[in-house]
């Protein structure tokens, strides 16, 4: 029996044993260490995003915890693509350009001057919405957008 090659054998073995356990130990604590819990909770986009419809508008405002018990697009809104009521004092409006959404604004607070109304009115402004409601600050966090005050 050839001990010399039995010993090397067995060095061979125990050092692969060693490596396959340690590799083993290396791919486990890897794999734990890089577990996070998965969050299905995303934030909204800073900006608010873009809606392609009043309704999708809608959808969003009353998952975002807005209420909109009387939806009746209506489309008044004046340089809106769409608008709607959700009630008396809740109006969703979709605009094709920021650049309408900012002339709303301004007419608005001109409007406001004018009459000189001291008006507690905010809006949640997107990319290309606007929601007008008592509530519209409250879900800027779900939402994003910025909140417009006159």
């Amino acid at each position: 029996m050839n001990t010399k090659g039995t010993a090397s054998t067995i060095a061979l073995i125990a050092g692969a044993l060693a490596l396959a356990a340690c590799s083993g130990a290396t791919s486990e604590a890897s794999t734990t260490s890089s577990a996070s819990p998965s969050s299905s909770v995303t934030a909204p986009p800073a900006d608010g995003g873009t809606y392609p419809t009043v309704v999708a508008l809608k959808d969003a405002f009353v998952k975002a915890g807005g209420a909109c018990p009387a939806f009746a697009q209506t489309n008044r809104v004046t340089l809106a693509a769409e608008s709607a009521e959700c009630s008396g004092n809740t109006v969703l409006s979709t605009y094709v350009s920021t650049s309408d959404i900012s002339e709303l604004i301004q007419v608005n607070k001109k409007m406001n001057a004018d009459l000189d109304l001291e008006s507690s009115n905010s809006w949640l402004v997107g990319e290309n919405w606007v929601i007008n409601s008592p509530t519209a600050a409250t879900l800027q966090g779900k939402l994003g957008g910025k909140v417009v005050s006159f």
